[in-house]
């Protein structure tokens, strides 16, 4: 809300104290108290809402009785309606990296019967025997790793087998080049860092691709807006208004 225009904000405040329907009795040091505006601004500011069309205004001695007009709440109903698309439609996470050689563990991972099986009904293919690794550029890249893996809705179960116990791999379907299906994997044990994005394809995804080491590739992933902002949380006390 504080990255609107004052004039928005104020006609926000009045909106939501009822002033789309009834006139509000309002002072400038109200105004001033709320917004951190002298009282001097707080009554130009009425004075250029006014001017502009957005409120009606009846003055008697120092209270100002506003009511706002059409314009007024059309006004606020265009931002409505832009902040509605903006948060409502799909959220695209993009991570961009290069390819590098691992240290080959993905091939024998990829090849056992546990993971395998669960792959080929949770992912709907038998995954090749191994993973593209891409080193993340940017801590912006990492950062949407973190937040991918956070939200990856695929759960390959961890099992054991006569020698040692496997651990458990998340998992999320992506795009490789905006085109190349793919399912980026986080395995619960791994000998990377965050910098590092693995990659499984039911193909051999370097020779589809044509890729090598130090392949530049943009990864992306399209969440649902729900999944992407439930994790943000207004701070309420800046919407509140002073006792």
């Amino acid at each position: 809300m504080w990255n609107l225009s004052l004039r928005e904000r104020v006609l926000i405040y009045l909106a939501e104290r009822g002033a789309i329907t009834n006139s509000l009795k309002i002072t400038t040091p109200i105004i001033s108290k709320q917004f951190g505006t002298s009282q001097q601004s707080a009554s130009r500011l009425l004075i250029i809402l006014e001017k502009e069309g957005l409120i009606e205004r009846r003055v008697v001695g120092r209270t100002s009785y506003v009511k706002m007009t059409q314009k007024g709440v059309s006004r606020l109903l265009e931002l409505y309606l832009s902040l509605k698309m903006i948060f409502e439609r799909p959220v695209k996470i993009v991570l961009e990296g290069r390819v590098f050689s691992g240290y080959g563990e993905g091939s024998y991972y990829m090849s056992l019967p546990g993971y395998v099986q669960q792959m080929q009904e949770k992912l709907g293919f038998i995954p090749y025997p191994g993973t593209l690794n891409v080193l993340l550029l940017s801590k912006d890249s990492i950062e949407n790793k973190l937040f991918l893996q956070k939200n990856a809705d695929i759960e390959i179960s961890g099992f054991k087998d006569e020698r040692r116990t496997y651990g458990s791999v998340k998992a999320i379907n992506v795009l490789i080049n905006d085109s190349e299906p793919a399912v980026m994997v986080f395995p619960e044990r791994t000998l990377y860092d965050s910098s590092v994005a693995e990659l499984i394809a039911a193909e051999n995804l370097r020779k589809k691709l044509g890729l090598s080491d130090g392949s530049l590739i943009r990864i992306s992933a399209t969440l649902p807006p729900k999944m992407f902002y439930e994790g943000f949380k207004p701070n309420v006390s800046l919407m509140q208004s002073p006792s």
